[in-house]
């Protein structure tokens, strides 16, 4: 089966400057972020890769035969106790569907509760182009748990998902 042998063959590793042309170049590619949205997605992988002093946000790469396919970005949300915002999850166009996206939110829900985080929030639009970004958090844990409408502009709410996570025991 295509899907374990993609998601079986990928490393996810902390995100290195080598990585940028290969991930600007899938954020560039994929068709459901608008310019705006590229251009912020850009921006802080900049950040992340040349401001190495900051603390807002914190990037993973999966690789697939050497090759980076995909990435997260996620970053302590201020003034909570243990809340962390996942920010970006951004896959290959050619690769969805192949487990990369799910390996990436597992990854940085293993950083994260190494962490002792509690929370992660992730949100996204209410329009339909955002639908696929929808079900495929659900499909990861999370649950809608609110939902602002007109945010954006009129008719494009910002719809929040929420996946709770399990303290160990100490």
């Amino acid at each position: 089966q295509m899907t374990a042998f993609v998601a079986e063959s990928l490393l996810v590793r902390e995100t290195l400057d080598a990585d940028r042309d290969a991930l600007v170049s899938t954020i560039q590619k994929t068709a459901s972020l608008t310019g705006d949205e590229r251009e912020c997605a850009v921006e802080l992988l900049d950040t992340y890769l040349t401001q190495p002093e900051q603390t807002d946000y914190f990037f993973i790469t999966a690789l697939k035969d050497g090759s980076p396919v995909g990435y997260a970005c996620y970053g302590d949300r201020s003034l909570t106790q243990g809340v962390w915002d996942l920010y970006w999850i951004v896959v290959d166009e050619d690769l969805k569907g192949f487990g990369i996206g799910r390996a990436l939110v597992e990854k940085t829900q293993e950083i994260l509760c190494s962490l002792s985080a509690r929370v992660i929030v992730a949100e996204t639009s209410g329009l339909p182009a955002y639908a696929a970004a929808r079900g495929f958090y659900m499909k990861c844990g999370f649950s809608e748990e609110a939902r602002i409408k007109d945010f954006y502009k009129p008719d494009d709410d910002i719809v929040f998902f929420v996946k709770r996570l399990k303290q160990k025991a100490k």
